[in-house]
């Protein structure tokens, strides 16, 4: 096994500080203080374009806000990332508000060499819908809803 040399330690340090830095987080900006919901799983929880598409009547649970470096991070790292947050919190769906990405040239080249200055960005309301629970019951199992 080859030793690590001190000249190479710097290169290694920025790949593993490149790397970490690298995926999606989503945090939760407001909740609905009247829901007390059981947490779901990520496999129960869809995505819908807007609230014209969401099948039933639906309470909405969370404002969740997802950001990621564009260079790294598609739509769907987002989606992944407020898919997970809203399952956290019991819900079992999501209605996008919003989602995109900062392009300029300079801005994606300047954030793969690491100045974290290309955004993508998403914002989403995490939903429950209490005529869907069957479905989330087959989805994750019978440890939800």
């Amino acid at each position: 096994m080859e030793q690590m040399t001190p000249r190479r330690f710097p290169a290694v340090l920025l790949l593993v500080a490149a790397l970490l830095a690298c995926g999606a987080r989503a945090r939760v900006v407001a909740t609905n203080p009247g829901l007390a919901l059981a947490p779901t799983c990520a496999n129960a929880v869809p995505v819908f374009a807007d609230s014209e598409h969401v099948p039933y009547d639906y309470y909405e649970v969370a404002l969740i806000t997802a950001e990621g470096n564009s260079v790294y991070n598609g739509n769907g790292d987002l989606l992944k990332s407020i898919r997970n947050q809203a399952a956290r919190l019991g819900a079992n769906g999501v209605v996008i508000d919003a989602l995109g990405a900062t392009h300029a040239t300079v801005k994606v080249v300047g954030a793969a060499l690491g100045s974290n200055d290309a955004e993508r960005k998403g914002r989403a309301i995490a939903i429950w819908m209490p005529s869907d629970t069957a479905r989330v019951r087959e989805a994750c199992g019978a440890r939800s809803q």
